[in-house]
């Protein structure tokens, strides 16, 4: 079986703290470059919300990852692909 690690903090990923989107809270997530560490794009009603979400996150329950929440509030953005990922 091939081992793989994370991108950015280079943790062996096991069926424990591999991330999934099983959910669909997740737009999109990835490690940033250069790798010091990610982001996750989501969607959420609420920051209580978010919260929920990530004391969910395996690499939150495992403590391999901090967490920095940043609200977004779009001013500018192509309708059409907007759409798309947030349907």
């Amino acid at each position: 079986m091939e081992q793989k690690f994370c991108q950015s903090c280079g943790t062996l990923l096991t069926d424990n703290n591999k991330g999934t989107n099983a959910d669909g809270d997740f737009i999109v997530s990835g490690a940033q470059t250069p790798r010091i560490g990610g982001v996750i794009m989501m969607k959420a009603e609420n920051r209580a919300a978010v919260d929920a979400i990530i004391a969910q996150a395996p690499f939150n329950i495992n403590g391999i990852a901090d967490y920095r929440i940043v609200g977004l509030d779009p001013t500018m953005f192509c309708e059409s692909i907007l759409y798309c990922l947030l349907r």
